[in-house]
């Protein structure tokens, strides 16, 4: 039975199927299918935008073809960032740089394709010699105080020499890359990708729905190990950036297992013409056409239908590594790829604050985070996504609560729901991105801020951040199930690292959540209380929760007297005096709340106690109607109302 759409926050915008460039990986210009499709004037592109953000969406991934080769191109930017929208552009280079000066400025990302430094090469595997127009934008781009800037490097066989190439190139101009390793849905570089059921169908201008795809596809070749191993090596090149999560796809692809993509369920996929896509570009022999508001097509049976029958199960899906599509995803549910993710999100965040690294040091952070990876990988496995597409993971109905993949012991109810007050996984109680991500928000940049913590200076707690990443993640992986106590060193080394930190920071506001992290570790109460206290900080209620799981009761009892006195009892295990306090307003006019009235503060407390005790059936439609009612602005007070009550504290 089809289920409700999702929101969408998330639209991949083909502004055109034209394209200059003839990359052997591509196949926009080789399948006819794309040939000769109406685009969107100004107006047009107007309309299609403001629709875009009536249906919810915040992030708009400009591309095409080649977007601009389109007239209307700053157009589209502009009335996007006009919106509120964060914009995403893609582009060869080839006919950009006039279009630059009104379109940089208004991006929040510009991509652009750069796989070699070889002229040669570049033409091998682009079909064009424009590498020096390439080049020239960046450096111009650069030299004019552009910080907007990614390059896109697609690592093939025919360019994994040219890699570490481009990284210093990236390194020398201070623009980051994103090593992206060629998935062979386009078949090998230097083949046309043979003709297939969707391109002989040569679709109608108004693209109708087209007859089933009954022919096999090209065999989809994943890249080797080889290949893969030699981007991951570069996960700590300064401005380098590597997916973790990609890769993990990459090498546990198989065409036995349903593909998790976000292609219209949580990416609307918008051709020139404003039509909606199906199933999405890669597989397209259907759409919608845009003669109705897109809040209306995103319910339109036939996507529906679409997206929960096929997204996903067709033979090509099932095979397919087009990361735009399948990286959102993700996010949404907390599996082994959701962690990898974060994992490569933080060490993005965390490498400009670390000194140049040697070739020793470099070996000696791969080696260790091998390790942790590998642990990642271990205590991850079992978890398992959710049955719907807005449950984060999956859960039963206990005795005690609610089983989930996240604890080995049942939950309460609250921990459902505050997790599920957001619209993604970010902000689930029990992954370590949580506390981990106190590094790069708040405690690095304090410490950067410090005149006497420059570069020059080798034993500034900054230089050793990375390796403190790593014992954050091996310490709260213990969370997990199948998490073992990391060894005694992990947490002293943690400890001797926030010492040092803390020594700098004392005083200042950021010593409370360095003093939240110092408490995964070794270091003495008295001491941490010398230069912070982590009361009063957004996570302290959070903390307090994650240590009743990692810490021992000897432990609790002396980090107790840190935190605010109304969490001695659950850090002491001492009963709360009276009743458990309110988490939200009373119930309204006596009944059990809806979801709708408790996500707004309405009988919060009543609407959980109902849910006590409730089947896995009518946990999950609750959970639906509780997901439904999602408002980005309130979910942090929600979420951290459920969190006070179930650790029987006062709101504040």
């Amino acid at each position: 039975m089809a289920t409700a759409p999702t929101r969408f926050r998330h639209a991949r915008l083909y502004l055109t199927f034209r394209c200059n460039s003839r990359c052997g990986y591509c196949n926009v210009w080789q399948d006819p299918v794309f040939d000769g499709h109406r685009e969107l004037t100004a107006d047009g592109l107007r309309r299609c935008l403001d629709e875009l953000a009536e249906l919810g969406v915040t992030y708009l991934d400009i591309t095409g073809g080649e977007p601009s080769l389109h007239r209307e191109l700053v157009t589209a930017v502009r009335h996007a960032r006009d919106l509120g929208m964060t914009v995403e552009l893609t582009t060869n280079a080839i006919r950009f740089a006039p279009l630059a000066a009104e379109i940089v400025p208004y991006v929040d990302t510009l991509n652009i394709s750069l796989d070699t430094l070889s002229a040669e090469r570049y033409h091998r595997i682009r079909g064009t010699d424009t590498l020096d127009r390439t080049l020239a934008l960046v450096e111009g781009l650069r030299a004019g105080g552009a910080d907007n800037l990614k390059l896109i490097c697609v690592v093939t066989e025919q360019n994994a020499g040219d890699v570490e190439d481009v990284v210093a190139y990236a390194r020398r101009h201070r623009v980051a890359v994103y090593l992206a390793p060629m998935f062979s849905y386009f078949a090998a570089q230097s083949e046309v990708r043979p003709a297939g059921p969707v391109r002989m169908l040569k679709l109608a201008a108004v693209n109708g729905r087209g007859t089933a795809a009954t022919a096999a596809e090209a065999p989809a070749r994943a890249p080797s190990p080889v290949l893969l191993r030699r981007v991951a090596e570069q996960r700590y090149a300064p401005y380098t950036r590597v997916d973790l999560a990609f890769l993990h796809h990459l090498r546990t692809l198989s065409p036995a297992d349903v593909t998790a993509c976000g292609a219209n369920s949580r990416i609307l996929t918008v051709g020139p013409d404003g039509r909606v896509m199906l199933p999405c570009y890669h597989e397209w022999d259907a759409s919608i056409p845009w003669e109705r508001p897109y809040r209306d097509l995103v319910r339109d049976p036939e996507l529906v239908r679409v997206r929960d029958e096929e997204v996903g199960h067709r033979p090509a899906c099932r095979t397919c590594a087009v990361f735009p599509y399948l990286g959102l995803p993700m996010s949404h549910r907390l599996t082994t790829p959701f962690l990898l993710q974060a994992f490569s999100r933080e060490l993005d965040r965390l490498k400009p604050y670390a000194a140049a690294l040697t070739p020793e040091r470099r070996a000696a952070l791969l080696e260790r985070s091998d390790a942790v990876l590998a642990e990642l990988e271990r205590v991850s496995a079992p978890l398992r996504p959710g049955e719907h597409l807005d449950e984060l993971y999956r859960f039963e109905a206990a005795d005690a609560g609610v089983r989930t993949g996240l604890a080995r012991e049942p939950v309460r109810v609250e921990e459902l729901l505050a997790d599920h007050a957001h619209d993604d996984c970010w902000q689930v109680q029990r992954t370590p991105h949580r506390v981990v991500r106190l590094l790069y928000t708040e405690i690095l940049p304090a410490l950067a801020a410090e005149e006497r913590l420059g570069p020059a200076r080798e034993s500034a707690p900054a230089t050793d951040v990375l390796d403190v990443h790593l014992d954050c993640w091996r310490v709260l992986l213990a969370l997990l199930p199948g998490g073992k106590a990391p060894d005694l060193t992990v947490r002293r080394r943690l400890a001797h690292w926030c010492a040092r930190a803390g020594q700098v920071l004392a005083g200042r506001p950021e010593a409370s959540a360095l003093a939240l992290l110092v408490c995964l570790s070794t270091l003495p109460a008295a001491e941490i209380a010398s230069w912070g206290s982590p009361r009063g900080h957004a996570e302290e209620p959070l903390v307090v929760k994650l240590l009743c799981s990692l810490a021992g009761p000897e432990r609790r009892a002396e980090l107790a007297p840190l935190f605010a006195p109304e969490f001695t009892p659950a850090l002491t295990g001492e009963p709360v005096a009276g009743p458990v306090p309110a988490a939200g307003r009373p119930a309204v006019s006596g009944r059990v709340p809806t979801p709708e009235e408790a996500r707004a503060g309405h009988g919060l407390e009543s609407f959980v106690a109902a849910l006590r005790g409730a089947d896995t059936g009518a946990l999950r439609a609750a959970l639906r109607r509780w997901k439904a009612a999602a408002d980005p602005e309130t979910a942090p007070d929600i979420a951290r109302r459920l969190l006070l009550a179930e650790l029987g504290a006062a709101p504040r």
